[in-house]
């Protein structure tokens, strides 16, 4: 792998991929034809959350329907890209190289509304900000991406964890990355016991956790350090990952690479006075017929804890009767189906992102494949037309196994996605490292965000 970087010079891949598209084509990133309008209606149109989500598919609509009044509600300032807290804690990037104003990303033809909403009532198609002001709206699209919920294991807060003077961290929050990163490094340094846990209810970006994971590892045997740490991953869920293929490709590294991990462990309680994790061990029967869980809980000891939070999406969507209501619930997701991204209720609204109700589909790659579908559907419904587009559960992400390695994850609804043959499905390369560091950052700040690609 070491000749193969020094073969090919960064200038030549760059030039390579972008001779063959591979670059934007292999990761869901394709850059499209330039879009014309498709509509000369005006719809008033309502986007809750200036996230990466919202603010492509403003942008996909200012093209589409350019008579369209569009209002995107936000009170933060600040977009984070968020594939880079990852990058941050294996000290490849700081802070501020994850850090954007939003006013430099939202399209001038959008009336961006600096308040969040508080309440929207889609009987009678408004909504209600923090202010007390009601918009009405004809189409409601729902991006309000997803809330950490630190608090959920017990003796935790997000002000403990973004404490750069504490020994618990997440890089779900830009604070915690930074943090991460210092905590990775005097760990593989001093050793110690390091404890990665994470929850049995949905979040994003299934394999993050594990990223730093493998690089604290990679370090550790960099610097001969790896019989002095005691490092195991502990989740909660009874697979690595939602896609089959990956989840046992994930366990393999684990095994291959002598690194401790326990499925169905799911953290409950941090002591953090005496450095103590608390897990309920998940053990699934059948008990005539009826599906049942015993738990068994047990305590762990820890240097350094690192913890991916239950998450949920805003409240006002389960308030206004938004949220899904029968089977999995966990986490309050808007009630879309899982292919057009349409509510199953209210015709009208539409959701994009985190916040959305499908069973795959948490990454920025999933939100490009979001955002043109959910356009396109807007304006069939607007014409009265049947809904076609379709969202087929695409995800995507560069799983750090190594520095200088990586494997693009792809997979759909069915499990699987066809990956280009130069990324390979679970092969580690430099080339997939390449993309994560240096590639997927401008493609979605630069591209993606303009509807661009």
């Amino acid at each position: 792998m070491q000749q193969d970087k020094e073969n090919l010079s960064r200038r030549d891949l760059l030039k390579i991929l972008g001779a063959s598209g591979i670059a934007l084509g292999g990761v869901g990133l394709a850059t499209p034809t330039k879009a014309e309008a498709k509509s000369d209606k005006a719809p008033n149109i309502a986007i809750i959350g200036a996230g990466l989500g919202g603010i492509s598919l403003s942008a996909k609509l200012v093209q589409e329907l350019p008579n369209a009044k569009i209002k995107l509600f936000d009170a933060d300032p600040i977009l984070y890209y968020q594939p880079g807290f990852t990058l941050i804690a294996a000290g490849i990037y700081n802070k501020q190289d994850t850090q954007y104003n939003k006013k430099d990303l939202i399209d001038s033809k959008v009336e961006w509304i600096q308040e969040n909403v508080s309440a929207v009532n889609p009987n009678t198609n408004n909504l209600t900000t923090t202010s007390g002001q009601v918009y009405p709206y004809d189409y409601l699209i729902i991006g309000t991406g997803t809330m950490n919920q630190f608090e959920k294991y017990q003796g935790l807060t997000e002000e403990f964890v973004n404490n750069p003077n504490t020994n618990v961290t997440s890089i779900y929050t830009p604070d915690g990355a930074v943090k991460a990163q210092s905590m990775m490094k005097k760990a593989a340094k001093e050793g110690g016991k390091v404890i990665f846990a994470e929850p049995n209810t949905p979040f994003k970006c299934g394999g993050a956790n594990k990223k730093i994971n493998f690089l604290l590892e990679d370090l550790s045997v960099t610097n001969h350090t790896k019989e002095k740490i005691d490092m195991c991953l502990y989740t909660g869920g009874g697979a690595m990952l939602s896609s089959p293929t990956h989840a046992k490709m994930i366990e393999q590294f684990y095994i291959e690479r002598k690194m401790p991990y326990l499925m169905r462990h799911q953290l409950v309680e941090v002591d953090t006075a005496r450095n103590i994790a608390t897990f309920e061990k998940l053990m699934p029967y059948t008990e005539n017929g009826e599906q049942k869980v015993s738990k068994e809980r047990f305590e762990k000891p820890y240097d350094y804890l690192f913890v991916i939070p239950p998450m949920k999406t805003a409240d006002f969507i389960t308030e206004a009767g938004l949220a899904i209501t029968k089977g999995h619930t966990d986490g309050n997701w808007v009630d879309v189906d899982s292919y057009t991204l349409q509510h199953k209720k209210y015709s009208n609204i539409f959701a994009i992102g985190d916040c959305a109700g499908v069973p795959k589909g948490k990454t920025g790659a999933s939100i490009r494949k979001q955002y043109p579908v959910i356009a396109e559907n807007l304006i069939a419904h607007l014409n009265n037309q049947p809904l076609k587009a379709k969202f087929n559960g695409y995800t995507a992400c560069p799983l750090l196994t190594h520095y200088g390695k990586a494997v693009m994850v792809e997979f759909d609804y069915e499990g699987t996605a066809p990956s280009m043959p130069c990324f390979g499905a679970t092969r580690e390369s430099w080339l997939n490292w390449f993309v994560k560091v240096y590639l997927m950052k401008p493609m979605v700040m630069s591209g993606m965000i303009h509807a661009r690609a």
